[in-house]
């Protein structure tokens, strides 16, 4: 995992990067894809809201970001934070930013060890239909875990993916102009501790798990990445540019 320098040498690098030209109608489905490492929300939300605008100006279909968080608490966007369990003196002391997104969906935790996934789509060229991208990134993520033996499975009126009624996995989006910003995050490695400090997702009834505590083994982040942009290009059929 990178450093913060490189990490800031990454960002730094793609605010200067151009989308390649225009693919012909024939090759509208191809997406870019970046792995930003280990990086800070913020920077993270300015790289998705760059390319946001780069895609509503153009016709390239778009970009998918794989990356990890330095720790962090985000609001959605319905501002509340009755799930917030300590006081902002309890976060800094564990290092942990507190965030207000304009993403769907309750509060949650993002940190290292946990892969998120930025897709920044324009849907035009996929189906416009908002219940069913979530609905195939909730795909994409079940069939991640399949492929190490884990049987993830969705529960009625609750986004994201869950494991017996423990939650691994989720999901909070925003669209515009049928582009997408946010995504999803899939619980591999990361510190379960870290979600004592609310009620993610607003679910009292489930608590969080990652696939290290379900296989009791650490999983390489790098392979499950491969996994995640296997099962994306398979699920919405695209093809992946790496």
């Amino acid at each position: 995992m990178q450093n913060l320098k490189q990490s800031k040498l990454i960002i730094n690098n793609l605010t200067n990067y151009k989308l390649p030209g225009s693919p012909k109608i024939k090759n509208n489905n191809k997406v870019l894809f970046l792995d930003l490492g280990l990086i800070s929300y913020n920077d993270a939300y300015n790289l998705q809201t760059y390319f946001f605008n780069q895609i509503k100006s153009s016709s390239y279909p778009g970009v998918i970001l794989l990356l990890e968080h330095m720790p962090v608490i985000t609001v959605g966007n319905n501002k509340k934070l009755d799930n917030l369990l300590v006081d902002s003196t309890r976060l800094k002391e564990q290092n942990i930013e507190l965030v207000q997104s304009n993403r769907g969906g309750d509060i949650t935790f993002h940190g290292p060890g946990q892969i998120v996934c930025y897709p920044i789509l324009n849907l035009s060229y996929i189906k416009k239909d908002l219940s069913l991208y979530v609905y195939n990134l909730e795909q994409l993520i079940i069939e991640v875990l399949g492929h190490y033996k884990i049987h993830g499975r969705r529960i009625a009126k609750h986004r994201g993916v869950f494991v017996g009624n423990y939650k691994i996995a989720s999901i909070g989006v925003r669209i515009k102009k049928w582009i997408t910003i946010h995504g999803f995050s899939l619980n591999v490695n990361v510190n379960l501790n870290y979600f004592s400090n609310i009620i993610a997702c607003g679910l009292k009834n489930y608590s969080q798990t990652s696939m290290q505590k379900i296989l009791n083994k650490s999983i390489p982040i790098n392979d499950v990445k491969e996994q995640i942009l296997a099962k994306f290009s398979k699920v919405f059929n695209i093809s992946i540019l790496k």
